[in-house]
């Protein structure tokens, strides 16, 4: 009987007018209206809960995409080395670095007191440092090493003003200048580059054996001079500020 009675009135509202049933509809909102929002907040919430549980700080994105970027380059290089001396026997690029770690103790600045223009590290050993030594942070290259003493090591930041380093942005070689407020300057490049795109610093013999991203390109202008060369700024790729310890690229001559 009550699945009968169920069936004549499921029929019932079936057949009636179209504005008989959206009045029906509407009250039958308006009287169960904060059970219904009380379920979609619930619903809601829970979404929310689920979707941060997927997601990762931004310092250690940023540190896997620079990872990422490196990991490209050297196999990109490691490529054309074998294309240029097939038949030959290859080496690892990194076969003959040592890595020696190191605690950032101060954090030199400068102008406003935000800039950062070097660092101050402690050694645990300070056997193989030398200047012009590059550093890492977070798998990127942040500067290099211009002073050792006994227990401890100073290193000048590529945005440093006085600081000259060798780079390339996509197939372009160049020099990228220091000029402060934690940026850098690559003038008179010759192809415009792309916002956001990867600047390596480039190999350096007996400091540096593969191309290492170094920043990414935050402003691409015309040269006021010359309209046919681009000046354009970089960022470094990692979060300077907040490192806390750093890595010394050490080359060995293989053995």
């Amino acid at each position: 009987m009550l699945f009968t009675w169920f069936m004549l009135t499921g029929f019932i509202f079936l057949f009636l007018p179209e504005d008989t049933t959206g009045r029906f509809q509407l009250g039958f909102v308006r009287v169960f209206r904060w059970p219904l929002s009380l379920g979609g907040s619930v619903a809601l919430t829970a979404q929310t809960q689920e979707s941060l549980t997927d997601t990762v700080p931004r310092r250690e994105y940023d540190k896997l995409m620079a990872y990422s970027a490196n990991l490209k380059e050297t196999l990109d290089q490691q490529r054309l080395e074998f294309e240029k001396l097939y038949g030959l026997r290859n080496r690892y690029v990194w076969q003959g670095a040592d890595f020696v770690i190191a605690d950032v103790i101060t954090k030199t600045t400068s102008g406003s007191q935000t800039e950062l223009t070097e660092l101050t590290i402690n050694c645990r050993t300070n056997i193989g440092l030398a200047k012009g030594q590059f550093v890492l942070g977070d798998n990127t290259v942040i500067g290099t090493i211009s002073d050792v003493s006994s227990d401890t090591a100073s290193v000048r930041l590529f945005t440093d003003p006085g600081s000259v380093i060798a780079v390339k942005v996509g197939e372009v070689k160049t020099m990228m200048k220091g000029c402060g407020e934690n940026l850098a300057k690559i003038e008179l490049l010759k192809k415009k580059a792309e916002i956001g795109e990867n600047v390596f610093a480039l190999r350096k013999a007996g400091f540096l054996d593969a191309p290492v991203i170094i920043g990414k390109v935050v402003k691409c202008e015309r040269n006021r001079r010359s309209a046919t060369v681009w000046d354009v700024t970089v960022e470094p790729a990692c979060d300077i500020k907040k490192l806390e310890d750093v890595a010394v690229i050490i080359m060995k001559p293989l053995k």
